[in-house]
């Protein structure tokens, strides 16, 4: 089982009937109040070269990671941690701004 505190990526096992685009996914690991943790779902049409389908906000580790298995089945054996360099290479925008 991957640990709580890291960035997660996988390659998608399956492909999703409602998303088959996605080919891969990143679980970006977000510190919120009271020391709780949520995470960024990030989907991935290719990941090399950043291009992202979409993403959704996981309220904990166990419901990303089911959510994961269920759409894309991604088995807890499929999950790694993203490296530093990884991390830093994903864009993030807010409202249309990259921040």
């Amino acid at each position: 089982m991957p640990e709580s505190t890291n960035h997660l990526f996988a390659y998608v096992r399956k492909i999703s009937d409602f998303r088959p685009d996605v080919t891969a996914i990143v679980l970006f690991n977000l510190k919120v109040e009271d020391g709780y943790r949520a995470y960024l779902e990030i989907r991935f049409k290719d990941y090399g070269k950043l291009q992202i389908e979409g993403d959704h906000l996981m309220l904990g580790l166990n419901e990303a990671l089911e959510s994961a298995k269920f759409e894309y089945g991604i088995l807890p054996i499929d999950w790694r941690v993203m490296s530093e360099a990884e991390i830093q290479r994903i864009p993030f925008f807010v409202g249309g701004t990259s921040v």
